[in-house]
């Protein structure tokens, strides 16, 4: 799991002289600026009774991304921000899954360190307030699949950006009221696709922060 207070190793380039945002939620963050969606499962949330419980159940689940060793020379620098990129959107996942099978009680405690956007909990603070209001709650977990690097933005003061390009199944995921009764998956709502993310390093002494969520629930994975 990736310390949140992670200092990006950019840090250590400038030093060496190296040059170098859950079932039931229907919008999108886009640059920043919310769309309507009406595509179940667009931002992660689902959860069980343990995110790593049910991952578990998946024999075919890739294995977690895992932070790299101290690096030493500009390409592992860029291979360990790229590392811990990745783990924090696991992450994320892994933590909004456990608040999704809570009742979405403390959302926003739990999950704050992970937006760096406002855009992203502005998103999500109706859906989640209201799913904790009425008592509804999930089990099952979505998880990220597969991961890609598409950009990776170096910075002098330490915000670099790693944008990825993941596949994130929802298939194990079931939303429930507060009675137990089943909330039926939306007409042909899709249970894997890609989502483009932008995740970037709040400076030295902070963490990273998933900045920008995409998903492309017509792509399938």
């Amino acid at each position: 799991m990736v310390s949140s207070a992670i200092t990006p190793t950019r840090t250590i380039a400038v030093l060496i002289g190296v040059a170098v945002i859950a079932v039931g939620a229907f919008v999108v963050v886009r640059s920043g600026m919310l769309e309507p969606e009406t595509v179940q499962g667009a931002i992660p949330g689902p959860g069980s009774s343990s995110a790593s419980a049910s991952a578990s159940e998946s024999a075919s689940a890739p294995p977690r991304p895992t932070a790299s060793p101290e690096p030493t020379t500009p390409e592992q620098i860029k291979a360990k921000n790229i590392a811990d990129a990745k783990a924090r959107l696991v992450e994320y996942y892994e933590t909004t899954a456990l608040v999704a099978n809570s009742g979405y009680s403390d959302w926003d405690t739990e999950l704050r360190q992970f937006w760096g956007h406002p855009a992203l909990r502005a998103s999500l603070r109706n859906v989640y307030t209201e799913s904790a209001k009425t008592g509804q709650y999930t089990t099952g977990a979505a998880s990220v699949e597969a991961m890609s690097v598409t950009d990776y933005k170096t910075s002098k003061v330490g915000n670099e950006e790693v944008h990825l390009d993941a596949c994130v199944v929802f298939d194990k995921v079931r939303t429930f009221t507060r009675d137990g009764e089943e909330v039926p998956r939306a007409a042909g709502a899709p249970t894997r696709y890609r989502f483009d993310y932008v995740m970037r390093h709040q400076g030295p002494q902070s963490h990273w922060t998933v900045n920008e969520q995409i998903p492309h629930p017509e792509q399938a994975c």
